[in-house]
């Protein structure tokens, strides 16, 4: 059995990871190693544990199909779950021959499935919720931010909508030197001085085929697809093509944009950034992309008027990929009432900029790091 214990820098939360598989193991210390410490487990560690087997798939899935069960969309496939037998839920997603279920007491997720990458993908994403049970428990909230961390600790983070220039904020500045925190998920807590502390979502990302070019990675890309890479499994193949043809314009179906996903460990492998465990917000970005524009102070919209709201955390309409389906938080996803609002009245008192954004990665980097500037960089203008 092939054990490992994985720790956030936010209060050492973590949870322990088994599997008979040493490349499960292996797959999800990759996908969270940018952003929380892995380690193999010598022995019990309190901790939540997971377990990924590939077997018992079809049993699990016959006693959810006997209980009353319940469909939702987890992540984006069709889940079933139901209560299961002594104090326990239950959840397959037959599209991906994938099951669990959760002891309640115990605190125990077995993870069944059949194809190694998938059951990881599983495994890694239950762990992920385990994770945020316990931050939630300890005050934390969930925003749909980006967030990047300077060396020192010092935070810009990134509000809006979908499609509002988050992630373009995020990897810009992630290019330019600073720590990739997150791309569309950010823990938030108040912390005990009046400010407020940052804490990973590990995940990959969907990067639209525009925002790819205007960051030069479209080639980068190419190269490793064309040298024999494997896309991330979940990449439309149609995104795959326009890649390896090297276009950069926006691929549209439906209205809805097809994306490259892009894996954790590409963040580095392929693109060179470096990872974030933690950091305090000392600038908000509120950015708007237009095609063309030249990056600056976006003069039709006040902060004020922007700041910070409910639709800021990942709940309601919001968070549309994770329903606690587990009941691990108690429909507290996005944290708790009090700790949403205390983390909103502490971000209303950061500096914050409306900005508009174009498609130039060296205009926009430009502007970026002037207006939320490393602290060394900060040093060097003050003195000048």
């Amino acid at each position: 059995m092939h054990t490992l214990n994985l720790c956030t820098a936010a209060g050492a939360v973590g949870v322990t990871v088994r599997s008979p598989h040493r490349s499960v193991v292996e797959w999800i210390a990759r996908y969270v190693g940018l952003w929380w410490h892995t380690a193999p487990a010598d022995g019990e560690s309190g901790n939540p544990v997971v377990t990924a087997t590939a077997t018992g798939f079809d049993e699990l899935a016959a006693e959810v199909e006997a209980a009353r069960w319940q469909e939702v969309s987890y992540p984006r496939a069709a889940t079933r779950y139901a209560l299961g037998r002594e104090g326990t839920v239950i959840a397959v997603t037959p599209s991906d021959r994938v099951g669990y279920r959760y002891a309640i007491i115990t605190r125990r997720m077995d993870v069944h499935g059949e194809q190694p990458q998938v059951l990881a993908r599983a495994a890694a994403r239950v762990a992920r919720e385990l994770v945020r049970a316990q931050l939630v428990a300890d005050g934390w909230v969930l925003l749909h931010a980006s967030a990047v961390v300077w060396p020192g600790g010092r935070a810009v983070l990134a509000l809006g909508g979908r499609g509002a220039g988050k992630s373009t904020v995020a990897f810009t500045l992630a290019a330019a030197g600073a720590g990739l925190l997150g791309n569309d998920r950010v823990f938030a807590r108040p912390a005990s001085d009046g400010g407020v502390e940052l804490a990973p979502w590990p995940s990959g990302a969907a990067m639209g085929l525009g925002l790819l070019g205007a960051l030069g990675w479209t080639e980068v890309v190419r190269e490793h697809l064309a040298a024999g890479g494997a896309p991330h499994p979940s990449q439309d193949a149609r995104a795959t093509a326009a890649i390896l043809a090297g276009h950069t314009t926006p691929l549209f179906d439906a209205g809805r944009e097809v994306k490259a996903h892009i894996r954790p460990e590409d963040f580095t492998g392929w693109f060179g950034l470096s990872g974030a465990a933690t950091g305090r917000v000392a600038a908000l970005i509120f950015p708007a992309v237009r095609p063309g524009a030249r990056p600056g102070l976006d003069g039709t919209r006040d902060v004020a008027a922007v700041g910070v709201s409910e639709s800021d955390f990942m709940m309601g309409a919001t968070e549309d990929s994770y329903p606690d389906i587990f009941g691990l938080t108690g429909g507290r996803g996005a944290g708790t009432q009090q700790a949403r609002a205390e983390v909103a009245a502490r971000l209303a008192t950061v500096p914050g900029h409306v900005v508009v954004l174009g498609h130039d990665l060296g205009a926009n980097a430009a502007f970026l790091t002037r207006l939320a500037p490393a602290p060394e960089a900060a040093v060097v203008v003050e003195r000048g």
